[in-house]
């Protein structure tokens, strides 16, 4: 007789009888949250509702209703909402007639966690005598020069990505964000963890210094070929000796480089790094000078003399000719200026924006594409990096703080202001996520977006090598966080925050690309060709981030090293960029 009555019931009342129902998560956030006084918006996947609600998860009570406005941009139709006026301490959820979103909280710490947990992430990623690293201790035996057979102590550091590679040009990136958080003063975030990892970095970085004063390009990474030298080791050191190939055991195809009588010693490929990382090294070995000279005054002398070998160097051995060069040149001698107060290194930068000055683009015409930079003077193609970011963007907010009445002030301010708001802001508008390109083209690249003269696209070419945007995002949201303060531009801290909150959500798949925080995170990469056990899962991690078509369309490529693998730029820059809007707050 119950059954009865339940089907009667069911058949004249379906809607309220339906006992259970599945929830559409189809409303994108920021899936950590938001600062109070943060630009807030969220994108709806679907156009069939013009109303949404923020709910206080609490109290389960609406608390602001906005509307959601069609968008058809880039990437195609979404719907966008705006609840800035949301500014109270608290958990909520935004809500539809057909969905709802993640949670989120709102809140002055609400990054707190995100850094804290980037922080372990280094920590798990330690590579040597470490007690922290997740196969710790590690690599006891890195390595054996390249050149001539000798063992040298270049232990310490992190492993790059989701490999077991210590790549100099990719993790410095962990000193550079970490350096820039340490010298920031956030509640709740203690200096002595970041100042622990900083130095156990460091140790890896110094011994990676050259005599001559160059720093070399790697240890665990490809030196004959690929992969060779990815593997883990017995952990004892060997004597050093004759470099020479063998085959792979197991009988695999690939051939392994190792070193008579040390058997699996790691191989250092002793040859200089790229330019840009001799800067980048100058640079975080000036900051830590400055950073331990209270602490520790005889291991600050020590990373300024890193320092200055290394600039020494750079100036005997080639000059800084494309954007990329000139602009971490120019961070690097602000830092060097900043340890020391010599003037040389101030008037030396100067000579570096002056011609970083000549390869910006400046038109007369109103609704010309300007402020982005050429690749040099000799060559026109707009410049374009994923790795390396607006370091002289950056470095030039620097310049604007320790030298705001300086005679070129004003073309320091003009070449900010150029890029940040004429190329960065103007183009994070024609997308409703709010995001900037990867980089303009003077040719289509694929995707067909023009704009002006100039071809654009958010993601990197897929038919070539490639990765996710997560540290093209990152480090031009500090950029424009930093020419907020400096130009006195609040409205350029909305498409800031517009970068990390892609990262951490607001895109087209709901996805978080920082493991362990917030969901929908692609699937992770394994290596699992190279070396056992693989990389495991670690939260903190930044992925690469989200890759896109041919078409310059968003795609997640789940499982793939493009978007999932944890490159240390990416962490780098989002370690910085959440540090720099809590700073903001």
């Amino acid at each position: 007789m119950k059954k009865l009555y339940f089907f009667i019931f069911c058949f004249y009342y379906p809607a309220i009888a339906q006992p259970t129902r599945d929830l559409n998560i189809n409303i994108s956030v920021n899936q950590i949250g938001y600062l109070n006084g943060a630009v807030k918006k969220c994108v709806a996947s679907t156009n069939r509702d013009s109303v949404f609600h923020v709910v206080d998860t609490e109290h389960n009570k609406i608390v602001f209703t906005g509307k959601l406005l069609p968008q058809k941009k880039d990437f195609g139709t979404f719907s966008v909402g705006d609840f800035s006026m949301v500014v109270k301490d608290g958990v909520y959820y935004l809500r539809t007639r057909s969905g709802r979103s993640w949670p989120f909280r709102i809140g002055t710490d609400v990054y707190n966690q995100l850094i804290l947990g980037i922080l372990v992430y280094f920590q798990k990623q330690r590579c040597g005598p470490s007690t922290t690293g997740y196969l710790a201790p590690c690599h006891l035996d890195d390595g054996i020069r390249l050149d001539n057979g000798r063992h040298v102590n270049v232990t310490g550091g992190w492993h790059d990505a989701s490999d077991l590679r210590k790549w100099v040009g990719a993790t410095i990136f962990g000193m550079i964000g970490l350096g820039q958080l340490y010298d920031m003063n956030l509640p709740g975030i203690d200096k002595t963890l970041i100042q622990k990892e900083l130095l156990w970095g460091n140790r890896y970085f110094l011994n990676m210094q050259d005599s001559a004063g160059y720093v070399m390009s790697h240890v665990g990474g490809d030196v004959l070929e690929h992969g060779d030298s990815n593997r883990w080791t017995d952990n004892i050191p060997g004597k050093g000796g004759e470099i020479k190939t063998v085959d792979a055991p197991q009988g695999g195809s690939t051939s392994r480089m190792t070193v008579a009588g040390s058997c699996d010693d790691r191989v250092i490929q002793t040859r200089p790094l790229d330019r840009i990382g001799q800067n980048n090294f100058i640079a975080v070995e000036a900051q830590m000078s400055r950073i331990m000279r209270g602490v520790d005054p005889e291991y600050a002398e020590s990373c300024l003399d890193a320092a200055e070998r290394c600039f020494d160097w750079c100036q005997t051995t080639g000059k800084d000719e494309n954007a990329g060069e000139l602009g971490s040149a120019v961070a690097a001698v602000v830092e060097l200026y900043r340890a020391t107060d010599n003037e040389f290194y101030k008037a030396f930068v100067i000579t570096k924006t002056k011609r970083l000055y000549r390869i910006q683009e400046k038109s007369k015409h109103n609704d010309a594409v300007q402020g982005f930079f050429h690749t040099s003077l000799s060559d026109t193609e707009p410049h374009r990096d994923i790795k390396n970011g607006p370091q002289h963007i950056i470095a030039m907010c620097d310049l604007l703080e320790l030298f705001p009445k300086d005679e070129y002030a004003p073309m320091w301010r003009e070449m900010v202001s150029l890029y940040t708001k004429d190329y960065l802001n103007r183009f994070s508008q024609h997308n409703a996520f709010g995001i900037v390109p990867f980089g303009l083209f003077s040719r289509d690249p694929g995707g067909q977006r023009l704009l002006d003269i100039w071809w654009y696209r958010y993601f990197m070419v897929p038919q070539d090598w490639w990765v996710g945007i997560n540290a093209n995002l990152a480090s031009a949201g500090v950029a424009l966080v930093r020419a907020a303060r400096v130009l006195e531009e609040p409205a350029l801290l909305e498409p800031a925050q517009r970068q990390l909150d892609w990262i951490l959500g607001v895109n087209p798949f709901n996805a978080s690309t920082v493991v362990g925080f917030g969901h929908n995170h692609p699937l992770q990469f394994i290596n699992g060709t190279e070396f056992r056990p693989p990389t495991p899962v670690l939260h903190g991690a930044v992925m690469n981030g989200l890759g896109g078509t041919m078409e310059d369309l968003p795609d997640k490529y789940d499982g793939s090293y493009h978007t999932a693998e944890y490159w240390t730029p990416m962490v780098g820059y989002t370690l910085w960029l959440a540090g720099v809007l809590s700073e903001e707050k």
